[in-house]
């Protein structure tokens, strides 16, 4: 499996990750084994969210006994307030099973009263940075799912990492990913499969490879 550097973060992230929507619909005894192919097979990047429902607590019981260690945790909240990401943070650590989780995010950040709360002294990026100071947390990052929100989200220095569609189907961001690689902000394509549109993995994923993006978040249930 090929790895490629996540934007500024240095982290060393597989070119293919999974995502953390489908667990929701697994079997919680097959959560172990799933994840246990995939370190077999050098995928070492999970990306999750506290808006998947169970997801996160699946994880963190199919991580125990050894195989956290094989992989880098993302996960994501919707919080837009200080004191509501705080608390969403220290509820995936307990979930996740985990004290540190390498990459936290912004999720779907889209609105400019949102952008204004989320950025403001006390709001969800402050929370962040000061969870980062207290070693809960490595990066800083946000997804988005429009082109206003992506372009909005490269003016804030301290997001790391931005994830956004890209597929055979939508390449509306590929200006704004270039701006990114140039800002070494690191990008995670989601939807690879366009949410299910596109039928055929090799092909799906072979256009995100050709790409040359830093990582490619598969597995993502969203449409």
């Amino acid at each position: 499996m090929q790895t490629r550097k996540l934007g500024k973060t240095g982290l060393e992230v597989s070119v293919l990750g999974l995502g953390g929507i489908p667990i929701q619909r697994m079997q919680p005894a097959d959560v172990a084994p799933l994840l246990s192919y995939l370190a077999e097979h050098g995928v070492n990047y999970i990306d999750t969210a506290r808006g998947y429902t169970v997801s996160e607590e699946r994880l963190g019981q199919a991580l125990r006994g050894g195989l956290r260690k094989q992989f880098l945790l993302a996960s994501k909240s919707m919080a837009r307030s200080y004191d509501q990401m705080m608390q969403d943070i220290d509820t995936s650590l307990r979930l996740l099973q985990t004290d540190y989780i390498e990459l936290y995010q912004l999720h779907n950040i889209k609105t400019p009263q949102e952008f204004a709360q989320a950025f403001s002294e006390r709001g969800a990026a402050a929370a962040v940075l000061d969870a980062m100071k207290a070693g809960k947390v490595g990066h800083l990052g946000a997804s988005a799912h429009s082109t206003d929100a992506f372009a909005e989200l490269l003016k804030y220095p301290e997001i790391e990492t931005i994830m956004f569609p890209l597929n055979l189907v939508e390449q509306q961001g590929e200006a704004l990913m270039q701006q990114a690689a140039a800002q070494q902000v690191g990008i995670i394509a989601m939807k690879p499969m366009a949410g299910g549109c596109i039928t055929d993995a090799r092909l799906a994923l072979g256009f995100g490879s050709a790409t040359r993006l830093y990582h490619c978040h598969s597995g993502h249930g969203q449409p």
